[in-house]
């Protein structure tokens, strides 16, 4: 499952993190291509499979990246 994402100029890495109780957390790591990581979101909602926490971490930092513009 790809978790490596570019938008605007930016890497996203949408990993899920297992929370130990069955779900998984969305994070995202946003780093300026060629640059080390910028900004991490690791508070991001739980849910029940990885895909979906991919999903939002990838949908949050694209919304996160638009502001930013």
């Amino acid at each position: 499952m790809n978790t490596v994402f570019q938008h605007r100029g930016y890497s996203i890495d949408a990993a899920p993190r297992e929370l130990g109780d069955g779900t998984f957390g969305a994070q995202a790591v946003l780093t300026k291509i060629g640059y080390h990581p910028e900004k991490t979101f690791d508070a991001l909602p739980a849910f029940t499979t990885a895909g979906e926490a991919i999903a939002h971490a990838k949908q949050f930092a694209e919304g996160w990246l638009e502001g930013k513009a």
